[in-house]
């Protein structure tokens, strides 16, 4: 299976350790398309035209720190390497939102803990991105999503639920979901509680903040974790008030036409 190569930023202004670095990834034959900075300044031109999956500073650099680095790297992981005794700064870049910091030592043991970390700093990333994207998805969602935790609390609902039910996010957080259903909460036994809609969905009856009760096509699962232990339950609703509505009104329709051709004896 081909391996995948990953655009690295190394930002150093000391030759000395620059050649050492592309010496290990050569004789470690790591992955790394590799692109070198020797001043801050430079790692800023480098950034401003092209995207890296990992960018690798040392702290203090000749013209400035990888702070400077860290100002312009866009989301890109940055690991952090510094000189003996510079750990207290590392740390403060870390916070700062550097993803980890190396210590160099005389004998470039360092160099040992590159590959796990930039592996670790990219999987990260990734699970980042996707979880923004998932988070984005959900929030942006047109139907309603709620979720509660094992004890019924709210704990997630996304924009489309406050639209629908007139409740803020911070007025339902850490509350019942029985606060908007007429059956019971999340966590009980739908197919006892609702009816059957057709296509597998479910309806039940919610109720507005203000107090408006409404038809709702529901589906509610149950979130487990890797370990296969419960989480969590999701509930998607949606609002089928109109949908409903002009059900009713075509089978009146139907009903009249039908009843209008019979013929009489």
């Amino acid at each position: 299976m081909e391996q995948t190569h990953y655009k690295v930023l190394l930002v150093e202004d000391e030759r000395f350790y620059r050649r050492a670095f592309m010496r290990f990834v050569e004789e470690q034959q790591l992955p790394y398309d590799c692109t070198q900075a020797c001043s801050a300044v430079e790692a800023r031109d480098i950034l401003a035209s092209e995207r890296f999956d990992i960018i690798v500073s040392d702290y203090q650099l000749g013209d400035g720190t990888a702070l400077d680095v860290l100002e312009v790297a866009d989301g890109i992981p940055v690991i952090i390497v510094t000189g003996a005794g510079d750990e207290e700064v590392a740390v403060s870049a870390w916070r700062a939102g550097a993803y980890d910091y190396l210590t160099k030592d005389i004998d470039r043991n360092y160099l040992k803990a590159i590959p796990i970390t930039v592996d670790n700093a990219i999987r990260h990333k990734k699970a980042e991105d996707r979880l923004n994207l998932l988070s984005a998805a959900v929030t942006s969602a047109g139907d309603s999503v709620i979720i509660t935790d094992l004890h019924d609390r709210i704990v997630f609902v996304n924009r489309a639920f406050c639209n629908t039910y007139g409740y803020t996010e911070q007025e339902v957080l850490g509350r019942e979901s029985s606060l908007i259903t007429l059956d019971g909460p999340l966590s009980d036994s739908w197919e006892h509680l609702y009816q059957p809609f057709g296509g597998g969905e479910l309806m039940a009856y919610h109720v507005r903040k203000d107090g408006c009760k409404f038809p709702v096509s529901l589906s509610v699962s149950l979130v487990k974790d890797p370990e296969g232990r419960a989480t969590a339950y999701v509930g998607v609703a949606r609002d089928i008030s109109e949908r409903l509505r002009t059900e009713y009104e075509l089978e009146s329709i139907n009903l009249k036409l039908t009843t209008g051709n019979r013929v009489v004896i």
